[in-house]
């Protein structure tokens, strides 16, 4: 990654002051804002997350990873549940960390994508 995205991650880090994430917006809402560090393509990162709670909405579960930013790496999460609480966000905090083969680009998963198609 850049020298840009280098400061970003030390800049949240450093405002973070030992918590796991910085919320921007309350929890419990159908959209929530966060940010996080994490890695992208080997590449220490900040996370900037939109959680989007999809519930009654038509189609599958999503991530999508936009270009950076000088505000991170711009991700998009959408899940089937009522809205975004603390639990949801924990766990999406998780599964962003975990998941070695996150790529820019929009990636469906979950019961309605075909098992061929999911990340």
């Amino acid at each position: 990654m850049t020298d840009a995205m280098s400061t970003c991650v030390a800049a949240l880090r450093e405002s973070l002051a030992g918590a796991d994430y910085h919320c921007e917006t309350p929890v419990g809402a159908r959209t929530v804002r966060a940010r996080f560090i994490g890695r992208f393509e080997q590449h220490e990162v900040v996370w900037d997350a939109e959680l989007i709670a999809l519930a009654g909405a038509e189609g599958a579960q999503f991530i999508d990873i936009g270009a950076p930013s000088e505000r991170g790496m711009p991700i998009k999460i959408g899940l089937q549940v009522a809205c975004i609480d603390q639990p949801t966000l924990q766990k999406a905090i998780i599964m962003v960390r975990n998941y070695k083969r996150l790529r820019i680009g929009r990636h469906d998963f979950g019961s309605e994508v075909n098992a061929n198609e999911k990340i």
